[in-house]
């Protein structure tokens, strides 16, 4: 709230570490499920194949696992198991010359075998896009009359 209400927001956004926005992330992609599957003006043409769809992607039910852990401290219900998170092991690259300042963080699942398991943040929230991306086309919404554009670089 101290962001919310200041004179000059962009004073506070520093306040917020790399792990809140890691958490932010994984919670607004895993999310996304609901958005699409509750809102009507989306309107998938089949919305069970859709929740299949997106129960099948594995990068989405640990980010799911994520996300839910953050927001409820402990999952009742893991799509994964017991035990998913973003370690507290952490690394850095910094190189001042090209201006890089990176916080590295990875998935920790209960099963070290998981394809995910010790997967740095980035390349895992990039699978989860793109997931996202191959169910939003494949489904061929019906209030949608285009297919999402990937413009990213």
């Amino acid at each position: 709230m101290r962001i919310i209400d200041a004179k000059d927001s962009s004073q506070l956004q520093g306040a917020l570490t790399f792990y809140d926005v890691i958490i932010f992330a994984c919670q607004a992609m895993w999310h996304l499920r609901d958005w699409i599957l509750h809102d009507d003006e989306f309107g998938a043409a089949d919305s069970e194949a859709l929740k299949q769809d997106i129960l099948a992607a594995r990068s989405l039910s640990v980010c799911a696992d994520i996300a839910n852990g953050s927001k409820h401290l402990f999952l009742k219900h893991p799509k994964v198991g017991t035990g998913v998170a973003i370690s507290d092991r952490d690394g850095l690259h910094l190189d001042t010359r090209a201006g890089i300042f990176q916080e590295f963080f990875y998935i920790e699942c209960p099963d070290k075998s998981d394809e995910f398991h010790d997967m740095e943040i980035r390349p895992f929230l990039h699978r989860c896009m793109d997931n996202w991306y191959a169910i939003i086309n494949r489904h061929h919404l019906s209030n949608v009359h285009t297919r999402m554009v990937d413009d990213r670089p």
